[in-house]
């Protein structure tokens, strides 16, 4: 019958004998001696001492690292950074030429949180001059005059244009904020209304009537 004829030899056992022949090949077996006479055990304890053992790669208790020009290392942060080195098996050697690396990114980080800073004061600079530009009291139709009351109250409080304090205003945004707009804009009414007040040198100035103007030198007589 065909499956009489299909059926797979049996090569485990002998024709002659008919005893069991083992199955597994001899290649498959591993050996307890390699080609060098020497145990595999024994062998592998050799190999790892090799490696154990390696001067080039000394793991330091501390790191003693350079910082790439125009950057210096923080204590602190190497601190943090120590166990993770000592874990990795770096070398000072090793640790070292990852500092570099490590300044890239530190730029990098550090010129996108500029930027971002730089949108955000931008940013509310213009929001602070819309405000103010917008307010019912000092903008829209009255944004001039109070543009020039304050220049005013600044100019005869002793800050002219180019001081340290109108640079300031200028450098920082603070000039644009409606509520800093609105007090120097009081300010120059109230000098001007009054006419007393310090100049920046610090002398009193005040108005003078017609008579002190025409006779500087006659002192007021008292019910005359």
């Amino acid at each position: 019958m065909i499956d009489d004829m299909t059926t797979t030899p049996n090569f485990e056992t002998s024709s002659e004998t008919g005893s069991e022949l083992p199955t597994e090949r001899f290649d498959e077996v591993p050996s307890a001696l390699n080609d060098s006479g020497m145990p595999r055990d024994d062998m592998a304890a050799e190999a790892g001492d090799e490696f154990d053992g390696d001067a080039g790669n000394e793991v330091p208790e501390t790191y003693e690292l350079e910082a790439p020009e125009g950057f210096a290392i923080d204590p602190q942060a190497l601190a943090v950074a120590t166990p993770v080195f000592r874990e990795l098996g770096l070398s000072n050697e090793q640790a070292s030429k990852l500092m570099p690396v490590a300044a890239q990114f530190a730029q990098g980080l550090s010129d996108k949180l500029n930027a971002q800073i730089i949108s955000q004061v931008r940013a509310d600079r213009k929001a602070w001059l819309d405000s103010a530009m917008a307010d019912r009291e000092i903008g829209g139709a009255h944004w001039k005059e109070t543009l020039a009351k304050g220049a005013f109250a600044l100019d005869n409080l002793g800050f002219p244009k180019g001081s340290p304090f109108r640079v300031l205003l200028d450098e920082s945004g603070l000039g644009n904020h409606p509520e800093m707009i609105r007090a120097w804009a009081k300010v120059g009414r109230a000098i001007g209304e009054d006419g007393d007040f310090v100049r920046g040198a610090g002398t009193p100035h005040s108005r003078r009537d017609t008579a002190e103007t025409l006779y500087p030198n006659d002192a007021p007589k008292g019910g005359q």
